[in-house]
């Protein structure tokens, strides 16, 4: 008789990133929790067990941030970007998540981030208006990039214009780093480009708590200088997670969503008609592109899941993007459907971790497509080739050429 094979996935292979989902749909099917050799992560892709592994914090810790680096060898030389990742808010259980987070909701107040949707208005518009007779753009770097970085970066924190293409490559270094694990090259780039992200951004609050501004990082330092539960470290940490993984995130659900309103052209038609994005669509727009892929975890305990018997320290991927497309809580969850109702995705995550900036990206995201379908709604793509970003983390595009005439 013949033996039946086991079921082997690669997620780190070039195939997957192009284009994971069937990869998702087949662990989803055959094997949902899975160990992978490739990661020495077990990956979670039905929703029910990534939702637990996202909120279930007695089984799943997130203090996981030498599980990334996934082999021995790499880990003398990796050793500051651990320690600064282990200083994240996300890289934490209460209670010290609670504490770090606490600055942070605490700078995120409504009365620091004033006029938020008109400030996101005036920059779509100011963006659109330096490519329009042009005729064509890289729709990744002059605007799906750039409106989350203009918005977040110069108009709330308060950084120099100047600065945003030196801080865009620190962004793309550090975000490969989390992204590329098996390469030792490339997270020792992103190694170098965190030191200098933290070089910059600690200048920046010194300068604060000699000249404070009205921005974000004058608040920042506010409420940590009148709390006092943090060190330097510590808020120069939860900058650098606020400045590289929030406008990441929104700049991939931009690009990536513009390429699936193509492919789905009935979606595109109904948008271009009326322009004016609901809440609806943006969130289905997240669920379908689910640009903050795969969160790490480690396991607190020793405990069974799935009929697999997971050891206390074992890393553990919970993959929301595998748990926005289960058919089990979505229907026709392949297709992308601007008028969804019923849309629980974890695209924003889940529990305490559950996204800081999310109300950010829900008043960035409408008004990135309203504008463009607005003021350019024959735009289309000039090749039909897709250049993807061959990151695990955050999944995107590194360039989209479109046009209009």
């Amino acid at each position: 008789m013949r033996q039946e094979q086991k079921l082997h996935v690669n997620i780190l292979s070039p195939e997957f990133h192009i284009n994971p989902y069937p990869f998702y749909k087949q662990l989803r099917e055959q094997e949902p929790v899975y160990w992978s050799e490739e990661t020495r992560h077990w990956l979670l892709t039905r929703y029910e067990d990534v939702q637990a592994g996202l909120k279930d914090t007695t089984r799943f810790s997130s203090q996981s941030s030498e599980t990334f680096v996934v082999r021995e060898e790499f880990m003398q030389h990796l050793r500051p970007i651990i320690t600064h990742f282990s200083m994240w808010a996300v890289m934490k259980d209460n209670p010290e998540h609670k504490r770090l987070r606490g600055l942070i909701n605490q700078a995120f107040r409504p009365d620091n981030i004033k006029d938020i949707h008109q400030r996101a208005q005036q920059t779509a518009d100011w963006l659109i208006d330096q490519v329009y007779d042009r005729g064509e753009m890289d729709f990744v770097n002059d605007y799906a990039y750039a409106l989350p970085a203009l918005l977040f970066a110069v108009e709330i924190l308060g950084m120099d214009r100047s600065d945003l293409a030196t801080f865009k490559q620190w962004s793309v270094d550090l975000a490969h780093a989390t992204g590329r694990i098996d390469n030792l090259d490339i997270m020792k780039k992103g190694q170098d480009a965190l030191l200098a992200m933290t070089d910059y951004i600690t200048r920046a609050i010194n300068e604060r708590i000699e000249r404070p501004r009205e921005d974000f990082i004058s608040y920042l330092v506010k409420a940590w200088r009148e709390d006092n539960k943090l060190t330097l470290e510590e808020v120069v940490a939860q900058m650098v997670l606020l400045l590289a993984g929030g406008h990441t995130t929104t700049q991939n659900v931009i690009s990536t969503g513009l390429l699936a309103l193509f492919k789905h052209p009935e979606q595109l038609e109904r948008a271009r008609k009326n322009p004016q994005f609901n809440r609806a669509a943006s969130e289905e727009l997240y669920r379908f592109t689910s640009p903050a892929q795969a969160p790490t975890r480690i396991a607190a305990c020793d405990f069974e899941l799935g009929g697999k018997q997971i050891k206390k320290g074992q890393g553990i991927m919970p993959i929301v993007a595998a748990a926005n497309r289960d058919g089990a809580i979505f229907e026709r969850p392949d297709e992308l459907d601007l008028a969804r109702e019923k849309n629980p995705h974890l695209g924003f995550g889940a529990g305490i971790h559950v996204c800081p900036g999310a109300f950010l990206a829900r008043a960035e995201i409408p008004i990135a497509f309203e504008t463009l379908l607005r003021r350019i709604p024959h735009i289309r793509p000039k090749s039909p080739n897709e250049d993807w970003n061959m990151n695990l983390s955050f999944r995107g595009l590194s360039t989209f050429p479109v046009c209009w005439s």
